[in-house]
């Protein structure tokens, strides 16, 4: 199996579903077999943009810069991975091995910022059999619980994260800048000590410039999904792949179903609240954002 099993596209994604191809027939263990399949129901290809094989071999499917056509009604911003099976005893350890790595891959590709689901989550199928949240330990938001496998990155390079401080310069410190949300221009400065101190005080260390392996380890994690609290200097910024206690307080602002995880159905939501109150559509909840829901839900009793 290559080191290397996943190349980010360019298109945005939020989320990751596993699916089985309800079969155990070894003829069907093939990607050409699905394709026909799918094309005889009247697709333009395989549905599916990876095939894991009984004996753990992976093979590409539909081209990874194509949307999905794998889960009816959620195929925008996903990837979609079949592994070949239909009963949960005929799965095999090396197709759970290779889900594990190639998921691992795709989370630290997107600095675990992405979700990973089962296609039963949001349809009434058992699919993918597979015992899929223990495989790839994932708690209740669908947050990977594996240890991330390196990634390439184009120039074939592996990503490091180094110790940063103030006069600092490059692409690692561009990479703390843009976690941070601050302007990218890979000069350590008084700009990014100030972010720097700042997300260090709010994850209760000692606001220092310094940019550690733990604080590192802080911010690639999904934005401060254990915060929930109207104290509104500790309420993080959220946007469609966010999830946790934080997206599940802001969906109960919004009077909808508090799920915990930052989908359409909430981008939506937000992009509704910010126009009827005269911002800008977008679906990223920052602090003024967050001090117009308190204000007008006037929520004391979450206190």
């Amino acid at each position: 199996m290559p080191a290397t099993l996943f190349v980010k596209p360019r298109r945005r994604i939020d989320r990751v579903f596993i699916h089985c191809s309800a079969s155990d027939v070894p003829a069907h263990d093939s990607v050409d077999v699905i394709r026909e399949w799918h094309l005889a129901r009247g697709f333009d290809d395989i549905g599916y943009h990876f095939f894991i094989h009984k004996n753990g071999d992976l093979s590409p499917g539909r081209d990874i810069e194509r949307t999905p056509a794998a889960q009816h009604g959620h195929n925008l911003r996903t990837i979609a991975i079949c592994l070949h099976g239909l009963k949960r005893e005929k799965f095999t350890a090396a197709q759970e091995k290779t889900l594990q790595a190639l998921c691992s891959q795709i989370n630290e590709a997107y600095l675990k910022q992405v979700s990973f689901h089962g296609h039963c989550e949001v349809s009434p199928k058992a699919c993918p059999v597979i015992d899929y949240k223990r495989v790839l330990r994932l708690d209740a938001y669908g947050s990977l619980g594996l240890e991330s496998q390196p990634v390439v990155s184009a120039a074939g390079q592996t990503d490091d994260l180094p110790r940063l401080t103030l006069g600092d310069s490059g692409e690692a410190v561009k990479k703390l800048q843009s976690l941070l949300h601050v302007t990218a221009d890979g000069d350590y400065g008084p700009e990014t000590l100030a972010a720097v101190k700042a997300f260090k005080r709010q994850n209760g260390l000692y606001p220092s410039g310094i940019v550690t392996p733990q604080v590192w380890q802080l911010l690639m994690k999904p934005v401060l999904e254990s915060v929930r609290t109207v104290e509104l200097s500790a309420l993080p910024d959220l946007q469609t792949g966010s999830r946790g206690p934080s997206v599940a307080f802001l969906q109960e602002l919004l009077f909808i179903r508090p799920d915990g995880i930052f989908g359409p159905a909430t981008a939506r939501a937000v992009r509704a609240f910010k126009k009827a109150n005269m911002l800008y559509a977008s679906d990223l909840v920052k602090k003024h954002v967050w001090k117009l829901l308190l204000d007008l839900r006037s929520i004391e009793h979450y206190a």
